[in-house]
């Protein structure tokens, strides 16, 4: 999906410094960028900074940084770094780095052999099968094909199912990413999101391919400092992270 920039629009990546986490800081920053109409996200730095990406008409960009040096009553801000970057054509204002949810990958023999990928979206697991299993190699695309929703409950299953069964392969929480709102961004066909697990890190990526009753998309390792190219994850980490068995050795 091309990203939709506009071409009037300036953009601006700030650091902010000072006493702004805990504060109400980034509630305050989304507020006046809507109000402003300046689309882009904030989130807090590992420093305990807040990182900010403004985008949208100068004025209010402008009028928007001048915010952040001041930011909310509760707020002591030390200082504020900015510079010029290129427009990403974000469609919100919102905050980054907060939990989503939880994810899951569960392992499964079935009458064929695939992974499922399950995301918390609105109190229910999306799930999509990849025969595969995911990659943390960026070239590698995987074929995943949406299925039915799942309960919550059943993220920590694990067991004999008939003539088969199933292994927690993978499990943490993730981040909603991406330009787009979620669930918004899953029903256009494209959903950017982060993953922090035992074994998956990182940006993921999953683009529609094919609509219909069993909906095909790919699922894609984003470029980022936790990608592994070349690597197998599903070969060289085969057990689960609650029994630490393999599939095979279910009982």
């Amino acid at each position: 999906m091309a990203k939709r920039v506009d071409k009037d629009a300036t953009a601006v990546r700030a650091v902010v410094e000072g006493e702004v986490q805990g504060v109400g800081f980034r509630d305050a920053t989304v507020q006046r960028a809507r109000r402003l109409g300046v689309m882009g996200w904030v989130r807090n730095g590992e420093d305990g900074e807040a990182l900010v990406h403004a985008e949208g008409p100068e004025p209010a960009v402008e009028e928007l940084v001048s915010f952040l040096r001041e930011g909310p009553p509760a707020a002591r801000v030390a200082g504020v770094k900015a510079e010029s970057v290129k427009p990403e054509g974000h469609e919100q204002f919102a905050i980054r780095g907060v939990s989503a949810g939880a994810f899951v990958v569960q392992e499964h023999a079935a009458t064929a052999h695939h992974f499922d990928l399950r995301l918390e979206v609105e109190g229910m697991m999306r799930s999509w099968a990849v025969p595969k299993g995911p990659s943390m190699d960026p070239a590698v695309k995987r074929l995943a094909v949406e299925v039915e929703d799942h309960s919550i409950s059943h993220n920590e299953f694990e067991g004999a199912i008939g003539e088969g069964g199933v292994i927690v392969w993978d499990r943490g929480h993730y981040e909603q990413g991406g330009r787009v709102a979620w669930p918004e961004a899953l029903e256009r066909g494209h959903a950017v999101f982060v993953l922090h697990g035992e074994k998956l890190s990182g940006g993921f990526a999953l683009q529609r391919t094919r609509p219909g009753e069993k909906p095909q998309w790919l699922l894609i390792k984003r470029r980022d400092e936790q990608a592994r190219p070349g690597s197998d994850v599903v070969a060289e980490r085969q057990q689960s992270v609650i029994s630490g068995k393999r599939l095979d050795q279910l009982s």
